[in-house]
């Protein structure tokens, strides 16, 4: 199966979409048992209301996460990130997306990672040539993502690491970053402020940081309850050392994308961390470069039959992730 994925063609585009079918579809019939993933942000309520019906939920989000897994097949595609391309980032995004049940349904996250991708392909352009322009969409695409999941406050770190790897910071491209972040925030609070909306979900943000003193404890609970991310996990470390290994292969421009895919992995990484009695649905913000370095990990121009067999592994994995429990109630 990875040997055909790797293709171009329009076979391997049908295997991506019956796959996602196969891995999504069935939960139809488990709707009533699937949790609902909330995050309060300027979404919720929006979110909320759609999961009242769940099948349209369910149908909603895989059409979302269908349409996020081709944009990121053709950012790999535009910017060399994997080389042979076929349709591997976008399956091993749907299987990252599809961990668990409760990812199944719509969530502020699968909105959230949407502007994410826009905000990225922006930060892409920039190895074409520097441009204050594009920086700022892509800062306002951020802005908007932290109004829907506020736990990307973080994001302006990641923005200006992206910045240095195509020059050296200035003033100006600060106050661009900040001006883009910022301007989103304040139209909402503008038109809230003009139509006496009520924005309760913006006015209480919550977050769930770290609680240092409980983390050993859980440790061995993350274990049991997450070993398939775990084992995923390792994939994606052994796909990032491929790509860095072959590194200085690349020219200029794709070396600076590889970078930035990797800086995104670094942040999305300490978002988990700082969240991680969240990682359920954290996991999904990290999706984009666990999708690309997973596509490394297995790409070859010769690939052994013991990837193709640990590829089956990890769907029936998920499959069973997914279904198990419902099978055994």
């Amino acid at each position: 199966m990875i040997k055909r994925l790797t293709e171009r063609g329009n076979f391997p585009l049908f295997l991506v979409l019956l796959l996602a079918l196969l891995i999504r579809v069935p939960a139809l019939f488990y709707l009533p048992r699937i949790e609902t993933l909330v995050k309060t942000g300027m979404l919720y309520d929006c979110v909320a209301w759609v999961n009242q019906w769940p099948v349209i939920s369910l149908l909603l989000a895989l059409l979302i996460v269908l349409i996020q897994a081709f944009f990121l097949n053709e950012i790999c595609r535009n910017h060399g990130l994997v080389n042979p391309l076929g349709y591997l980032p976008a399956y091993f995004f749907i299987i990252v997306q599809s961990l668990y049940p409760e990812n199944l349904l719509l969530s502020e996250y699968h909105l959230g990672n949407l502007l994410v991708f826009i905000g990225l392909s922006c930060f892409f352009q920039l190895k074409d040539g520097y441009s204050r322009v594009i920086l700022f969409y892509g800062s306002l695409a951020f802005g908007v993502v932290v109004l829907i999941v506020p736990d990307h406050l973080m994001v302006l770190l990641f923005i200006l690491a992206s910045v240095l790897v195509f020059k050296n910071i200035m003033v100006l491209d600060v106050m661009t970053i900040l001006f883009g972040l910022v301007i989103p925030y304040y139209i909402v609070r503008s038109l809230a402020f003009i139509n006496n909306w009520g924005l309760t979900s913006i006015d209480q943000v919550l977050t769930t940081p770290i609680n240092i003193q409980v983390f050993s404890n859980g440790i061995g609970m993350v274990i049991e309850r997450y070993a398939l991310f775990l084992f995923l996990l390792l994939c994606i470390l052994m796909g990032l050392l491929k790509q860095v290994s072959n590194y200085f292969q690349n020219n200029v421009e794709v070396r600076r994308s590889k970078l930035v895919v990797i800086l995104f992995f670094t942040y999305s990484l300490l978002l988990m961390l700082l969240h991680w009695k969240e990682l359920r649905s954290f996991h999904l913000l990290s999706a984009f470069p666990a999708a690309v370095f997973l596509s490394s990990f297995y790409t070859g121009y010769r690939i052994p039959w013991w990837k193709e067999l640990l590829n089956l592994a990890i769907f029936l994995a998920v499959l069973y992730s997914l279904y198990g429990s419902f099978l055994v109630l």
